[in-house]
This record gives structure tokens, C-alpha cells and sequence, in this order.
């Protein structure tokens, strides 16, 4: 009896949710917006970002030196979760026009509002400031991405990738001020101020380029990336941390013997890398999806001793790593010599169907690797920060190397394997038990809760159409964190 209420509870949930899926590729397809081909719409990723913020507070400790900016990131985690469920519930409705901003995405704004005013101790102005940010962003944002960049995302992962960048904004005007009043000392914090400038470099660059077509050409791109970066970034990064952050970074990697042994280890992956990179441009050849796997085993090579030996050198390379990859990224869509060329036949040997204006399978990979180092919690456990690479570095690849070789029993209505499952199960889990064994995971309600989170995440690695290098990282931690 009970089972039966509770399988025909399933199946309603099922359809409802069906159903809001079908009305809201209808609202984005009848205002012109072009979903990204051949996936669903992925409803239930758009909300992990905001879940993953909140459940970063969770077992934070008070007086930890990033208390007040993980507090303001939890409340941003609530009001993005609401702005999520507004956005989806206007898109279910009938006769809406999907690119006009709509009343109800005051709602997340005004509760955010009212949670930074009242949790986190900010002045109405801040507050009210904030609130909008997130509101407006996290629901009408989310559709001005979808539809700048066409085919590009489902509607989940736009939600999942907008929110995190509204997370980045939020974090970085709450921190530099603050810094410039107070200059770092902890590693960690001179780190994060030296990421989120050159993050915001970035950005600049990218906004200078779309709204002053003429420094797209040439020389007046690069005069204008150097200009910035003398002229502004430099300057600001020497006020923020009250020192030069060159001789800071300088004396950060070499007081350290270990970090530069380390820092060797990864120089030698990343010539692989590169190798294998300029290999199959030779080659002038589409990379099989093996191929592209490669890259996956080399970012646990890397990722692994540097999240157990020094997580704080592998925060500062990350975050640069991000900065270079975007910098490339503009350089290849501007098509700007001496690397525009190269970059799009790299581009064009290993995209997939998941790309298309832009390269973001490199860019999620990246992100889903690194988030939990980016997350501003003084004390999250070594499983936590490997929840991407479990995931899509060693069970991604797993599940496809198996899959593909010796994957003979197909799950229903869905291309994977059961035998590419179970691979993706007993690696994470052989990884686990090891990291258990030489003392790197303590507990045994850890283990478990690893355990069960690593067997249903690989089931939904076979079951999702959404790109598994944003959806399961997220998935992961959340589930390690709750």
C-alpha cells in the first residue's frame, strides 16, 4: 500500500514536472530564444549554484577570517534558489513575453534585500543595492545570456553559470572595499584580492572590446589589454594589498621548496598537455571523445597533490589559469594574431556538440574542478574539495572509458551503460576508501555519506543530457555539505 502511494506520488511529480519543462521550452522558443539543440531544459540544475552558496555557511565556523563575505555568499545562495523558482514559475505561465523583465522578479530581490539588511548587517542602501542585483540578475539576467549567446546553454545551466557570476560580483564588492581599508595578511585573502582583480581585468577588456568596436583591431587591443593592466590593475593591486603583488606572488612560490617542486610536476602536465593539444591540430583531425577524456586524467594529476599538499598554491593557479582562459578566449572569438588562428583550430579539432559560439567545455571543466576552492569557507574537508575531481575527473572518465570499450547493457531510453556506471561508482569510491586508509578522510558517517553521494551522482551522470562538468561538481558538493 505504502509503495503504491508513493510510486504513484513519483509519477505525478514526474509529470508536473514534465509538463513545466514542455511550457517553458515553449515561452523560450515562441520569443525567439534558441535553447541549446538536442538537450532538455535541465530545471533542477538552475537552483545548485544558489544551494551550493547556502550550503557553504553550513558547519562554518563564527570566527573564521572569511565569516562576514561566507555569510553575505549564503544569503546571495537564498535570494539566487528564489530567484530560480520565480524565474521558472513566470516562464510556466501562458502569454508571457520572455525577454521582458516582469513584476515578479522583484520577489528574490526584495527577500535578498531583507536578508542582508537583517543578517548581514548592511545599510538599507547596501541592501536594497544588493538585493536588485540579485533579483533582476538572477531571473531576467538569465535570459539575456540564453539569448546573446544562442545555442550556447540550456535554461539550467544559464541559470547555473549566471549565478555564479552574480556570486563572483556579490564576493568582490564586498571584499575590496573592505580590503581597502584593511590589507590582507592571511595567504588565502591576498590570493582571493589578487584573483578577483584579474578577473575583473578580464571583464574589462571583454566590455571595452563590445562597446568600442575599434580596439578589437590588432594593435589597439593589445596597447589597450597592456594600458589596463599597467595603469589600473598594478596600481590597484599594490593600494588593496599595501605591497607589490608581483614580489608578493614571487616570494609566495619560492620560500616554499615544496611549491616549487610542485609548481615543476604541473609544468610538466601542462607540456603534455599542450603536446597533445598541438598533436591533434597537426593531425587536423575531430578529437574523439577518448581524447578529450586525456584531459580529464591530466587535471587529477594535477589536482589531487594539490588539493592534499598545498590547496592554497592551487587556489592561485586555478583562479590564473581562469583569467588566462578567458584572455585566450577573447583573443580567439576577436581573432587577434599572432594567436587567433591557432586558437580557433584548436577549437575547431576539439569542440563538441556542446559548443558553439563559445568554448565552454574547457571553461566548466575548469569551474567544476576548482569551485570549491573558490568558495569563501575557511574549513571545508579535503572529499568536499574533490568533489569535481570525483566526479567528472576520475567518474566521467571512467563511466566513457568503460562505456565506450566493453559497455554492452544500455540503460532505458538512454545511450549509457550500466557497466560505464558501475565503473563510474568503484572508482570514486576505490579513490575514497584510499584517501580513508592513509588518514586524509576521517569518520565513518563520511564515508557513508560519501559513499551513497558518489552512487547516486553516478546514476545521474548516465541519466542527464546537461553538461556533466557543471551539473555533477555541483551536485557533489552539495551533497558532501549538507
Amino acid at each position: 500500500m505504502l509503495s503504491d502511494k508513493f510510486e504513484k506520488m513519483t509519477d505525478y511529480i514526474v509529470a508536473r514536472y514534465k509538463d513545466i519543462e514542455k511550457r517553458i521550452l515553449r515561452s523560450l522558443a515562441s520569443s525567439g530564444i534558441q535553447h541549446r539543440t538536442g538537450a532538455s531544459s535541465g530545471l533542477w540544475l538552475g537552483p545548485l549554484t544558489g544551494l551550493s552558496a547556502t550550503a557553504t555557511i553550513l558547519n562554518e565556523s563564527v570566527g573564521a577570517g572569511y565569516s562576514e563575505i561566507c555569510l553575505l555568499t549564503g544569503i546571495t545562495g537564498i535570494g539566487l534558489a528564489v530567484a530560480c523558482v520565480c524565474l521558472y514559475g513566470r516562464l510556466a505561465m501562458k502569454k508571457v513575453v520572455v525577454k521582458d523583465f516582469q513584476l515578479v522578479y522583484f520577489l528574490p530581490a526584495m527577500i535578498t534585500s531583507i536578508l542582508y539588511l537583517l543578517l548581514g548587517n548592511k545599510g538599507l542602501l547596501v541592501s536594497v543595492a544588493w538585493g536588485l542585483g540579485v533579483g533582476i540578475l538572477g531571473t531576467w539576467g538569465v535570459l539575456q545570456s540564453m539569448a546573446c549567446f544562442p545555442h550556447c546553454f540550456t535554461i539550467g545551466e544559464a541559470s547555473a553559470v549566471v549565478h555564479g557570476i552574480i556570486l563572483f560580483l556579490l564576493s568582490t564588492a564586498a571584499n575590496l572595499p573592505y580590503r581597502y581599508h584593511l590589507p590582507p595578511i592571511r595567504e588565502d585573502n591576498i590570493i582571493t584580492v589578487i584573483l578577483q582583480v584579474g578577473i575583473l581585468y578580464v571583464a574589462s577588456i571583454c566590455i571595452l572590446c563590445t562597446f568600442f568596436p575599434h580596439l578589437r583591431v590588432g594593435r589597439n587591443f593589445y596597447a589597450t589589454a597592456l594600458g589596463v593592466l599597467l595603469l589600473a590593475v598594478i596600481p590597484l593591486l599594490h593600494i588593496l594589498l599595501d605591497q607589490s603583488p608581483l614580489h608578493w606572488i614571487i616570494f609566495f612560490i619560492f620560500s616554499d621548496f615544496k611549491r616549487i617542486i610542485l609548481i615543476s610536476y604541473w609544468m610538466v602536465c601542462v607540456a603534455f598537455a599542450i603536446g597533445a593539444i598541438a598533436r591533434q591540430i597537426l593531425l587536423n583531425s575531430q578529437a574523439s571523445t577518448a581524447i578529450r577524456k586525456h584531459f580529464h586524467v591530466l587535471a587529477v594529476l594535477v589536482y589531487i597533490p594539490g588539493m592534499i599538499y598545498d590547496p592554497s598554491l592551487l587556489y592561485l593557479a586555478s583562479g590564473t589559469i581562469m583569467c588566462l582562459f578567458l584572455m585566450l578566449e577573447i583573443i580567439r572569438i576577436l581573432g587577434q594574431p599572432p594567436l587567433g588562428d591557432l586558437l580557433q583550430k584548436g577549437f575547431s579539432v576539439f569542440a563538441d556538440n556542446k559548443d558553439s559560439l563559445v568554448s565552454l567545455t574547457p571553461l566548466y571543466l575548469l569551474c567544476g574542478l576548482s569551485f570549491p576552492l573558490w568558495m569563501p569557507a575557511s574549513n571545508l574537508d579535503l572529499l568536499s574539495l574533490l568533489s569535481g575531481v570525483l566526479t567528472v575527473g576520475l567518474g566521467d572518465t571512467a563511466a566513457s572509458f568503460v562505456g565506450s570499450n566493453w559497455g554492452k547493457h544500455k540503460w532505458s531510453s538512454c545511450e549509457k551503460s550500466i557497466e560505464g556506471t558501475l565503473a563510474c561508482i568503484l572508482i570514486q569510491l576505490t579513490v575514497v576508501y584510499c584517501l580513508g586508509y592513509f588518514g586524509y578522510v576521517e569518520g565513518f558517517v563520511t564515508l557513508v555519506k560519501a559513499t551513497l553521494s558518489i552512487i547516486g551522482i553516478s546514476i545521474v551522470e548516465a541519466r542527464t543530457d546537461q553538461i556533466d562538468n557543471l551539473a555533477l561538481p555541483l551536485l557533489m558538493y552539495l551533497a558532501l555539505r549538507i
